[in-house]
């Protein structure tokens, strides 16, 4: 491994300089491949708590104008209703679900119930 003169030859040294390399380069896409899951699992926590929220608002359709929601803690995260209108006229329930997951990631959807179905008539992202 070493000359007399106590140096390395130079392809050992280009052989531990191109393995620390692919080495690194390694250990980079596995960073960049945990990050994307945890991005995946964090839109799924989310999902899930949207769920949550549109059943929740489902199950309690006929109380939903007359009073005001307690938050729904789950394992994933909290969920929040929050009436915006109650029109008995058009018989529609306009409502936003917020959710925030336990990761500190939150998202808000505004959610449109038909008042004697129960039927989503809208589910789309609040601006």
């Amino acid at each position: 491994m070493k000359r007399e003169g106590g140096f390395i030859y130079p392809q050992v040294l280009v052989a531990i300089l191109f393995f620390l390399l692919i080495l690194g380069a390694m250990t980079m896409g596995f960073q960049r491949e945990l990050r994307s899951a945890e991005l995946t699992i964090s839109f799924y926590k989310k999902q899930q708590l949207f769920r949550v929220g549109a059943n929740e608002a489902a199950s309690t359709l006929h109380r939903l104008c007359e009073k005001q929601h307690t938050p729904i803690d789950t394992e994933e995260g909290r969920v929040t209703l929050k009436q915006v209108t109650c029109d008995q006229k058009k018989k529609h329930i306009h409502m936003l679900v917020s959710v925030k997951t336990k990761d500190g990631l939150s998202d808000e959807r505004e959610l449109v119930l038909n008042w004697k179905t129960g039927e989503i008539m809208k589910w789309a992202n609040s601006e």
